[in-house]
């Protein structure tokens, strides 16, 4: 998928395998494209300089990963 904003900043987003992330993007940092890949609800990929948001909502609810007390 390419986003594009009507200033030309262009975002492309790939859904391959279960799992969603930044291909190519010509933001100046390119923090999105060195994300990893995405695959659980709730997690998002963040363009900053494009104000782009990527999340996963729905679907399957997140794995708790660590209980701290």
């Amino acid at each position: 998928l390419t986003f594009t904003d009507g200033q030309g900043k262009r975002n492309v987003l790939t859904i391959q395998d279960r799992q969603a992330f930044m291909e190519e993007a010509d933001c100046p940092d390119k923090l999105c494209v060195k994300h990893k890949p995405i695959t659980r609800n709730g997690e998002s990929i963040i363009c900053l300089p494009h104000k782009l948001v990527i999340r996963i909502e729905g679907g399957k609810e997140e794995e708790v990963d660590v209980i701290l007390r």
